[in-house]
């Protein structure tokens, strides 16, 4: 399943999101959600400690928030060709 986050974690129960994917489901972080694939963010931290789950942010997004040097290694930087990619491999798609 793909679960992708638009929305910034501080407006999101993010312990439901962490609770509901499971360790075959990917995330993709865009628009405001990219701020949980910051350094040292405690979003990020409970997103792995919950699940070994793969996470992805989208690049045009961090781009354009200016983000790109702040982005966590264990985050994979995709593009839009790249989601789609994931869209047609993970489905369904589930939007938080």
């Amino acid at each position: 399943m793909l679960h992708t986050l638009s929305h910034s974690p501080y407006q999101m129960d993010m312990n439901a999101l962490a609770n509901t994917i499971g360790q075959s489901d990917v995330l993709v972080l865009l628009q405001d959600g990219v701020t949980a694939a910051l350094k040292d963010s405690r979003w990020l931290t409970l997103l792995i400690q919950r699940n070994p789950i793969n996470i992805y942010v989208l690049q045009e997004d961090i781009e354009a928030r200016g983000l790109l040097l702040l982005i966590d290694s264990r985050v994979g930087i995709i593009d839009y060709s790249g989601l789609v990619d994931l869209s047609v491999t993970h489905y369904p798609q589930v939007n938080w």
